[in-house]
């Protein structure tokens, strides 16, 4: 059997009839379609929320200072709770095992002298083992020192924007004014890619925008701010990956006797939060390739009605190619052939126009969408095999007629 001769004539006999073979094949184009866009827009997702957390570190322990309503502040301070504090840090640093380094963090409420007011620069007292933990790399200078923050000198380190935002203020050894205070520039960051975050637990700072001064020697609080933690902030570092799951369990419960019972904290775990955005978006697929299934059915469904009504057409052109010694099997694989070709065709124009619609939401709406490999195979290939199924039927049909009734038929 020459197979390529026998699709040849598939496609004659489906141009024959045009309007009949497009309308066919709109089920498969809009189910394929379909199922690219939105498995591209969830892989732009995925990747994106990835991005985000992995900002964060893999190998971190991220403890938060948890915003508190005036009921919930009465009563920790019942439980003689005062919010996060360097105690705090330096006994996680003690009696968490595997951590390689310990950082704290205060978020400061400052004017900087030459900084927009609508856009304003992010102030943020550390202590020296910030940048070990956050992997941040300098460009010039040197990161506040250990010393730095035990005299609380008025030094500070500019992220790149930041730097850039002062002009002749924040270059190494400028002098950056806050709270009409001045601080010396002793180092600038190197430039960080950062990617926005859609929820607070998954929000990273960015670190191209901050100020960083010793913890400690940042200007004190304004008259009338309400009285606020030692710390907003405390970042463990452990040594290895598969660590971060058993210690974040020991940091709580260390926090939790610390704080006598009362949790005013949040546990922030980066790798926790990938495994958990890494089963949603399976979950997520599997979903998405049901409803492909369902639709690619319908269309299939279509299709196969399509070729009954062709096989009941065509019932004396059935007999006449008998007649003149095509087999049973040339006339089944006919009529397959069609319906195969029918699928391929819709499931190629639906991968098109699919790609048409990712390109179109990425230019328009600016969601992040990415097409890969697998689910257009898998697509084409759902496609291709609903063809098979949907035309076996019409073509064993076609392929039993009894050639001497079909002749006869008018």
């Amino acid at each position: 059997m020459n197979w390529v001769k026998l699709l040849i004539t598939s496609g004659q006999a489906l141009i024959q009839h045009k309007l009949r073979t497009g309308l066919s094949m709109l089920g498969i184009v809009f189910a394929v379609m379909a199922v690219i866009a939105m498995l591209a827009m969830a892989e732009g997702a995925k990747r994106e929320t990835l991005e985000q957390i992995g900002q964060l570190g893999t190998q971190n322990i991220i403890v938060r200072q948890a915003a508190l309503t005036q009921g919930q502040e009465a009563a920790a301070r019942e439980r003689l709770s005062r919010g996060l504090r360097q105690d705090d840090a330096a006994l996680l640093e003690r009696l968490v095992p595997g951590v390689a380094a310990v950082a704290g963090l205060k978020q400061v409420r400052a004017a900087v002298a030459g900084a927009s007011k609508d856009d304003p620069l992010e102030v943020l007292a550390v202590t020296a083992a910030y940048p070990r933990a956050l992997s941040l790399d300098l460009a010039q200078g040197r990161f506040i020192a250990p010393l730095d923050v035990l005299n609380k000198n008025q030094v500070c380190v500019l992220g790149w924007e930041s730097s850039r935002l002062l002009g002749a203020q924040g270059v190494l050894g400028g002098m950056v004014s806050l709270e009409d205070r001045p601080f010396l520039v002793v180092g600038i960051l190197r430039e960080r890619r950062w990617v926005k975050g859609k929820s607070a637990a998954i929000a990273a700072r960015n670190y191209n925008r901050a100020i960083f001064v010793p913890l400690g020697a940042q200007p004190a609080p304004r008259l009338g701010d309400k009285r606020e933690p030692e710390l907003n902030e405390i970042l463990l570092r452990m040594a290895q990956a598969e660590q971060v799951s058993p210690a974040s369990a020991v940091a709580r419960q260390v926090l939790m006797q610390s704080h006598g019972g009362f949790e005013d904290f949040q546990v922030v775990v980066p790798q926790e939060l990938i495994n958990q955005a890494q089963r949603t978006q399976r979950v997520f697929n599997v979903v998405l390739f049901g409803i492909a299934g369902i639709s690619l059915l319908v269309g299939g469904i279509g299709i196969m009605n399509m070729m009954l009504a062709s096989v009941s057409e065509r019932t004396r052109e059935i007999g006449i190619r008998r007649a003149i010694g095509a087999s049973a099997a040339h006339i089944a694989a006919h009529f397959l052939g069609e319906a195969v070709l029918l699928t391929l065709g819709g499931g190629l124009m639906g991968i098109l126009l699919g790609m048409a619609g990712v390109l179109f939401i990425n230019l328009v709406a600016g969601w992040k969408s990415v097409v890969t490999f697998w689910p257009v195979a898998l697509s084409l290939g759902m496609a291709v095999g609903v063809g098979i199924l949907s035309g076996l039927y019409p073509a064993l049909r076609a392929a039993s007629l009894d050639p001497a009734a079909a002749l006869r038929h008018e």
